[in-house]
Formats: structure tokens, sequence, C-alpha cells
């Protein structure tokens, strides 16, 4: 699939990342506490906005037990 732009991509991750999130029934300030980044950089990527680091969504990953692939599987 390809992407007319950015921002299409990132609200997709931002949407996986929001149904892998809730269905450990986590909110975002215990995924931020999870991954160890602030809850406000949550609610972004949760969004889609903005470009994420490859580290943040490391981090994102490890906390929510998933290969970092899993993010963009969607």
């Amino acid at each position: 699939m390809r992407y007319p732009d950015s921002e299409a991509f990132y609200k997709q991750v931002g949407d996986k990342i929001r149904q892998l999130r809730k269905e450990k029934e986590w909110s975002q300030t215990e995924l931020g506490y999870q991954s160890e980044l602030d809850k406000s950089v949550i609610q972004r990527i949760e969004r889609g906005a903005g470009n994420s680091t490859l580290k943040t969504l490391l981090k994102v990953a490890n906390a929510l037990d998933v290969q970092f692939y899993e993010l963009f599987l969607f």
C-alpha cells in the first residue's frame, strides 16, 4: 500500500498503538509509565500528529510487549 502523504501513515500507526493499548486495558498514562514516556507523547502518537522517532516507537513496542513490526500491521 502506498501513502499519498505521511499523515495517513502516522494516523494508522497511532490507531494500531491505541488498539494494542486498549487490549491491555491501559490508559494513556499507564502506557506512558510503562514506556518511560510522557502521557503527552502517547497522546501525540495516537493522534498521528508529528513524526515519532524509532527510539520512541521501540519503547512503546517494548511496553506493549509486541514485536516492533507489529506496530505497522494494519
